[in-house]
């Protein structure tokens, strides 16, 4: 998730949920586990070349079980077989593969998936098998633990870390945030809300993310050079309490922080006031199910058009009354709470525009909107000027249009031949207002879409990034969950075409969505503080972990380089993939010593080139060991969900706690055996 553009969410990833649990699980494995192998043998062979004339305090630090040994043979064997397996091209996973495009432009990245293929596997039980070696010494020390000991050492860290008085200094930064951000800064009054959320949150991270690698990063290695470390290691404490004791009290004092600063922006939000228009886009919490969305068109293949904009996330449809090309968003199911208590189903969309010609002056474009179910199955036309696309089924299609023409002649008292726009009257009904029965006119149309399955609005006008939207008659639903129709198709499926011709429509799968329900904002800027808490305690822990073995400043260091690279993600995978434009740095480098263009094309048959492309590779290979390390810090980010006025899934949240856990885990053993090696008693 990236911050948001013109007022828009801008998704280009979904958050994990609870169904992606499996997938993530099986990666941790084959990601952590492959450097938990490492540390495994490297610990071995340490443990095996201490002289025998050692001290005992030093062997004791240093041993080494046979569970351990064990599952070092069952790890490297499994690793072996992988080996094999790759060479001979067997067992590929083809669930889980980076997608590509064709024209170079955006795509959506996905979770991974559990795989069944052997190579996959094969690399998660290699990487279960390290883990369990790796971690036998620590899962013994933690089950040694006691929860007084754990209480007594956190409440240690949390005192010297308030004594310690860094916050003050930082909230000095706040006094500007003392005044409405209107004071400050030119925005249009609908982006008023979405401005100071982004403002708030920047200071938030700062003022709380220093101070805590702060903190943490000269805990320990000062405790160590003043010598107070003596007294707690001589009385009977594990050391891996003193590090998870460090890390409970610091992220107590952060919670504490951070829960006063989440109260102080919420305040400055209400006291300084929402305007209207903002209000009215922004100041809420929209509970929407989103779905998948699909080009389609007279061709097979069409993906959409790339119109050359450099922010790529949007494909575009050429807007004609002739013109067949589609944006489908499909639903495979019908949520329940679509149905439940309610007369119509919100549709909120905003698109954007990308003019071919001037079109009419403070005209937007139109827009023909129509709604099925897999009982009113589509198909697109046969003729080249046709754009209209048709009912699969053309018998079907015939009655649904003289029961509408019947409908509307019931609802006027006329008789059966008088002709009458069905399309027009339907058009024009509205929902009811919450509390109120429906008007005759809606009450017709939600009969009929019950029955067939099918709803359409044409002539719907739209403007440039601006959130539009329809009422859905809640029969269509019902007709959803139906037996019948077409197996093959969804449950729903929304189709959007662009009636006006030389404009193009932009379109990405999250700029269109129905809408469940909506939750309080208060709530929901309050569980948006969540993911700042889940970065804190990933920073908090890398440092204390480091610092346990380094010097504060090297600690220090360490820390912010690790978390901060973080926040490049996008930028560390491309070049991780080979994906960049202007290649790695080896044919950089080529290109500037040679003064040729980053997009030049190298000769596959010179003999430098080669060289630099094995290099890249190399290089390329080198990156993707180091991104399994860097935390992945967009996930936690939910500033965007609430400017825009979208609320936080729990299950993202719960999400967020197991990825947070999952990410530390290692860390924290490998502090367990930093501080087991280390000799730290007078």
């Amino acid at each position: 998730m990236t911050p948001t553009l013109f007022g828009l969410l801008i998704l280009e990833r979904d958050p994990y949920v609870l169904a992606d649990a499996a997938g993530l699980v099986q990666a941790w494995f084959q990601d952590a586990g492959g450097f938990a192998a490492i540390g495994l043998f490297v610990y071995i062979l340490y443990a095996l070349t201490i002289p025998s004339e050692q001290a005992e305090s030093a062997k004791s630090r240093a041993s080494v079980t046979t569970f351990m040994l064990v599952m070092a043979v069952v790890s490297l064997l499994l690793y072996v077989g992988y080996v094999v397996l790759l060479a001979g091209g067997k067992g590929v996973d083809v669930t889980n593969f980076r997608q590509t495009s064709t024209d170079g432009s955006f795509v959506k990245a996905v979770a991974p998936k559990f795989s069944l293929n052997l190579q996959p596997m094969a690399l998660m039980l290699a990487g279960l098998a390290a883990v369990l070696g790796i971690g036998q010494p620590f899962a013994a020390n933690v089950l040694k633990m006691r929860g007084r000991r754990i209480w007594a050492l956190a409440k240690l860290g949390f005192k010297e870390a308030s004594r310690a008085k860094l916050y003050w200094v930082f909230l000095l930064f706040l006094l500007p945030f003392l005044f409405p951000a209107k004071w400050y800064f030119l925005f249009k009054a609908e982006n008023e809300l979405r401005s100071t959320v982004s403002i708030t949150a920047y200071a938030m991270n700062f003022v709380l993310l220093l101070p805590a690698v702060l903190l943490a990063a000269f805990s320990i290695p000062r405790d160590i050079r003043d010598q107070n470390i003596y007294t707690i290691v001589t009385k009977p404490v594990e050391r891996f309490e003193i590090v998870f004791g460090r890390f409970l009290g610091y992220a107590g004092l952060l919670s504490v922080v951070l829960l006063l600063m989440t109260t102080v922006g919420w305040l400055y939000i209400l006291t300084t006031g929402v305007s209207k228009e903002a209000e009215a886009d922004t100041y809420k919490a929209r509970v929407p199910v989103r779905g998948k969305m699909v080009f389609a068109s007279r061709k097979a293949d069409f993906q959409g058009t790339n119109v050359g904009r450099e922010f790529d996330y949007r494909k575009y449809i050429a807007g004609d009354p002739s013109s067949p090309q589609r944006a489908v968003w499909s639903y495979p199911r019908v949520p329940n709470a679509l149905i439940r208590d309610r007369d119509y189903v919100p549709c909120e969309f905003t698109f954007d525009i990308f003019r071919m010609t001037k079109g009419v002056e403070n005209r937007g474009v139109d827009l023909t909107v129509r709604v099925t179910t897999r009982q009113a199955g589509q198909v697109p036309p046969v003729d080249q000027k046709d754009g209209t696309w048709r009912w699969a089924d053309e018998a079907r299609g015939q009655l649904y249009a003289k029961d509408a023409k019947d409908a509307v002649r019931k609802l006027r008292g006329l008789g059966p031949n008088d002709d009458v726009n069905a399309e027009a009257v339907f058009r024009y009904a509205e929902p009811p207002p919450p509390g109120q029965p429906p008007s005759k006119e809606w009450a017709a149309l939600n009969e009929l879409t019950e029955k067939y399955g099918f709803f359409e609005i044409a002539g719907k006008e739209i403007f440039d990034y601006h959130p539009e939207s329809i009422n859905i008659p809640v029969g269509l639903f019902k007709n959803a969950q139906q037996p019948g129709g077409d197996a093959s198709l969804p449950a729903i499926s929304i189709a959007i075409k662009c009636q006006t011709g030389g404009q193009m429509l932009g379109v990405a799968e999250g700029d269109l969505y129905l809408l469940e329900g909506q939750r309080l904002f208060a709530e929901n800027y309050f569980k948006t503080s969540f993911g700042l808490w889940c970065r804190l305690c990933i920073l908090v822990g890398i440092a204390i972990v480091l610092s346990t073995y380094l010097a504060g400043v090297i600690a220090l260091l360490g820390a912010a380089v690790t978390f901060f690279c973080g926040y490049f993600g996008d930028h560390i995978a491309d070049m991780a993939t080979g994906n960049s434009s202007a290649g790695g740095p080896f044919r950089a480098v080529n290109s500037l010593l040679k003064a040729e263009q980053p997009t030049a094309q190298a000769d596959p048959a010179n003999s430098l080139a080669k060289l630099t492309d094995g290099g890249d590779l190399f290089f390329s290979w080198m990156v993707r060991r180091f991104i399994n390390v860097v935390p992945d810090l967009d996930s936690y980010s939910w500033t965007g969900y609430l400017s825009e006025g979208f609320s936080v899934p729990l299950e993202c949240l719960a999400m967020n706690l197991l990825t947070t856990v999952g990410y530390l885990l290692p860390w924290f053993v490998l502090s367990f055996y930093l501080m087991r090696s280390r000799e730290v008693a007078a």
